[in-house]
């Protein structure tokens, strides 16, 4: 009784809580958590088409590195067909090179050749630096991702869109992990070419000194 007494007073003076006040805020609670669900939802979509994006563009400089790589490969052919020539060219009466006649770039021939071989070592897989992630995709509950309280069709999609938002950043954290493993074997790509280049601008340098020094003997 006493308590009884003691609430009513602490009461008096207060308007009471009407029911219709209560559902009035819980519902408009829902509605924007449904919203940020949309929110949530719409941005994850558009995050992975990005991502695609982001992946294919990726791919596509892969294979232009390729062909470039490839392109390297047929001038360092040329240019070793090319050194062929020269070296029948500088033979005295067609058996030997003389030795006044040998060129003195040529001794870093050799070195230019293991140079290539390693770099193309690399490049046929014996060297492997991408190591395969490890991850797989979990599959994603379709329901209960939320605490229902008003079990309405609102919170069926907030649990619909939550679902989605799930299976979104896992397809994310499986394309960033492909594309950190892309970037990784461009940048071994990126490093036969450059050590590539560097061999056929020497062959070049080699056989245009020889070629000079056969026009003026």
């Amino acid at each position: 009784l006493l308590y009884t007494i003691k609430f009513e007073v602490k009461m008096a003076g207060r308007e009471p809580v009407q029911m219709s006040d209560i559902e009035f805020k819980a519902n408009a609670i829902t509605d924007s958590t449904l919203e940020t669900t949309r929110d949530m939802k719409r941005i994850a979509v558009e995050t992975k088409k990005i991502g695609a994006a982001t992946a294919e563009a990726l791919n596509d400089q892969g294979e232009q590195l390729g062909r470039i790589e490839n392109n390297l490969d047929e001038i360092n052919d040329d240019l070793q067909k090319a050194e062929r020539h020269l070296t029948n060219m500088e033979k005295c009466c067609g058996v030997c090179i003389c030795p006044c006649a040998r060129p003195k770039g040529v001794g870093g021939t050799k070195a230019r050749d293991d140079k290539w071989k390693a770099a193309q070592k690399v490049n046929n897989g014996a060297t492997v630096t991408t190591q395969p992630h490890g991850y797989e995709k979990q599959e994603v509950a379709k329901t209960g991702h939320i605490q229902r309280i008003t079990n309405d069709a609102r919170e069926d999609e907030m649990d619909e869109n939550l679902a989605v938002v799930a299976d979104v950043v896992g397809d994310l954290k499986m394309m960033a992990l492909d594309m950190g493993s892309e970037l990784e074997r461009q940048n071994d790509k990126l490093d036969r070419i450059n050590e590539k280049t560097d061999c056929n601008v020497g062959r070049v340098h080699d056989a245009e000194s020889r070629t000079n020094k056969l026009l003026n003997s």
